[in-house]
């Protein structure tokens, strides 16, 4: 067996401030297909002995319920810090304090630590995550679904408590579309430095928005901060609310082929856990790093568009994907931290005699960390001045997805997830 200790803990990152000036746009190319196979039933080979109920069990207690409860967790200290923040901002006097810009730091900082717990995450939809075409999913975090100008109108609705000036229509953050709420939403009200509106036509909401002094919009921004941060803890403890307990998806999971559970067989949930592997595949390795670089059509048309990376603002798309790697290789290894007790998909692989690919997997997880960390600026720098640095990751995260596609699947006899099938870079 193969041990790794492998920490679920959050990602460090400096926090780089830079003047962004992007436009408003609302775009998604995760189709609806995504991870959806809860219910399908396939079988394993005849004959095998593996233990897969064991696997999912473990899987569930040792991987993902960790990751869901650590988000959660991070959620709280993000609402926390973010509304100590915006009490000295809304303490300033015409322009920020000192004390408020220290404090608009921490909050950036805890939107980081937030950010890099959830992008582990979302290497683990499964169940509750990708159920009505993902509906909690994306109020958590829309992206690749975004509307700038969208976040900018809820941040003057929220504050004149009601929608466009119509004392009819309340403000309720919970009753707005994803795209303006959740960790986007917040990364955009507490990283973007451009403090005009990002709207193409103005609304009479915004009418005077561009007018009003900067540290009047801070403020504006802060406000919805802390409304917008309630939300994504409200939406975190829905999500444990859905996977724990005697009801819970991961229940249904590790009852698997019994009364009461959705799936029949223990192989058809292991089948949908392996779904969400393939995130590696269809959002890194395509959406995060291919699209940005230009091997897929992106804003600029076929080269490199640094104002397509996952997250312009927060200039953290590098350690997005590093997250998400991580997550990967704790999937596949089954554990956290090394124990012998533990199992993982790796030991599914070494039953079926396919240490070899197991082997390949993990030196492809070690060269794309590798490749990562040799890149010394953001990633949109990184397009811009070291382009082979950027296609040196795609390559090695490639390089997974192709054992992930082929010979994983095969050797384990479980299916690709719909959205997999058409993937030829």
């Amino acid at each position: 067996m193969y041990i790794a200790k492998i920490k679920l803990a959050t990602v460090s990152l400096a926090v780089v401030f830079a003047l962004t000036g992007c436009g408003e746009s609302t775009s998604s190319n995760q189709g609806d297909g995504f991870n959806d196979s809860v219910t399908e039933d396939t079988q394993p080979n005849s004959g095998a002995s593996f233990d897969e109920a064991k696997l999912v069990s473990s899987l569930v207690d040792n991987v993902i319920t960790p990751a869901f409860e650590l988000f959660q967790t991070q959620a709280q200290l993000q609402q926390q810090t973010i509304s100590n923040y915006c009490q000295f901002e809304q303490q300033s006097i015409q322009s920020s304090s000192e004390q408020a810009a220290t404090a608009l730091v921490s909050a950036q900082s805890a939107w980081l630590e937030t950010m890099a717990s959830w992008q582990q995450v979302e290497m683990m939809q499964v169940g509750p995550l990708i159920s009505n075409n993902g509906e909690l999913r994306s109020r958590i975090y829309s992206w690749p679904a975004i509307s700038r100008c969208g976040i900018d109108q809820d941040v003057v609705y929220h504050q004149d408590k009601v929608i466009n000036q119509d004392q009819t229509r309340p403000y309720d953050i919970a009753a707005r579309t994803a795209t303006r709420r959740g960790m986007f939403a917040l990364q955009h009200v507490l990283f973007n430095q451009q403090y005009d509106h990002h709207c193409s036509v103005t609304n009479d909401a915004l009418a005077n928005w561009n007018n009003r002094t900067v540290h009047d919009r801070k403020i504006a921004r802060c406000e919805f901060a802390v409304t917008a941060a309630t939300d994504v803890v409200n939406s975190s403890s829905e999500l444990l609310d859905k996977w724990l307990g005697d009801t819970g998806f991961a229940m249904q999971l590790k009852t698997a082929g019994q009364s009461g559970s959705q799936f029949d067989s223990a192989h058809a949930a292991l089948n949908h856990i392996s779904d969400a592997l393939f995130y590696l595949t269809e959002v890194v390795k395509d959406k995060k790093i291919a699209e940005p670089i230009g091997i897929f059509p992106n804003s600029c048309g076929t080269s490199a568009c640094p104002e397509d990376v996952e997250s312009v603002d927060s200039k953290s798309s590098l350690a997005n994907i590093k997250a998400n790697i991580i997550a990967f290789e704790a999937l596949l290894l089954g554990q956290l931290e090394g124990s012998d007790e533990l199992i993982g998909f790796d030991d599914y692989l070494n039953d079926e005699q396919a240490t070899a690919t197991l082997e390949r997997m993990l030196e492809g997880i070690a060269q794309s960390k590798a490749a990562i960390t040799a890149i010394e600026t953001d990633l949109g720098t990184a397009l811009i001045d070291n382009e082979e640095q950027v296609r040196e990751v795609h390559s090695k995260v490639k390089n997974i997805t192709d054992e992930l596609k082929n010979d994983f699947i095969n050797e384990l006899a479980l299916e690709l997830p719909k959205t997999s099938a058409g993937d030829n870079d």
